[in-house]
């Protein structure tokens, strides 16, 4: 044990706030990303930025698909952990008390929400507290990845139409290609241990909850007030 640490800990303590940036921590055939909250670093690999995730004909449904999962890694330095870590990763309070008060009292929304959400068929509710964080990332990544578009579309124009999709508007695009990148087959019991041991909630409530949260999905799809994906209470913090 001794020879290995002897081995490591100077390989280690020679990284420590050190840019390397002829290392990269991640398998880059690995598809997904993360936001490493101790170098303050969002980490997306190669095999992220394919197909399907992305390179979908239209830039409506990239930013539907890849930018929601982008804005998602970005809002995590904006939730409940990583706003404790300041710009070099420090644990550290750059909060007025003011701000993590309203912070706090918006997030306690997100956690009334999710939790206790059941699946039919499956044992087990969603933790809202334990996927706090996650939940928040989502909602985030979703309207700030919408912005975006809005925000391409005023400088590009429209796109053309998507063929065999014409009778959906851009708008709707955008939100079935958000959905689409978290279409998954589990059995019960998978479900049930992810509901038991993951920060992350299934896919299906990962979706439906984050659109039932936005306004712009409501009137990308005319979804009368009250109903079940455009609920009268909301909850939003990025």
């Amino acid at each position: 044990m001794m020879s290995l640490v002897e081995r490591t800990m100077p390989k280690i303590l020679s990284k420590l706030r050190i840019n390397n940036t002829r290392e990269f921590p991640i398998n880059p055939t690995e598809v997904n990303a993360y936001n490493s909250f101790s170098d303050n670093s969002i980490i997306v690999p190669l095999a992220f930025l394919t197909y399907p995730m992305y390179h979908l004909g239209l830039e409506v449904l990239n930013y539907g698909s890849i930018g929601s999962v982008l804005g998602h890694e970005l809002t995590h330095g904006f939730d409940n952990n990583g706003r404790k870590r300041d710009k070099y990763g420090n644990y550290k309070q750059w909060w007025s008390n003011d701000t993590i008060q309203t912070f706090e009292r918006k997030a306690e929304c997100f956690v009334e929400q999710y939790d206790n959400i059941t699946i039919e068929g499956v044992e087990g509710k969603v933790n809202g507290k334990k996927t706090l964080g996650e939940n928040i990332a989502d909602n985030g990544g979703l309207s700030h990845s919408f912005v975006a578009y809005k925000n391409f579309k005023k400088r590009v124009g429209s796109e053309p139409m998507l063929p065999g999709f014409e009778d959906f508007t851009l708008d709707q695009l955008f939100f079935i290609a958000f959905g689409s990148i978290w279409c998954e087959t589990s059995i019960a019991s998978d479900i049930a241990d992810q509901l038991e041991n993951d920060v992350h909630c299934p896919n299906s409530v990962r979706v439906n909850t984050a659109v039932s949260n936005s306004r712009d999905f409501a009137r990308a799809f005319h979804c009368k007030a009250g109903a079940r994906m455009n609920p009268a209470k909301k909850c939003k913090i990025w």
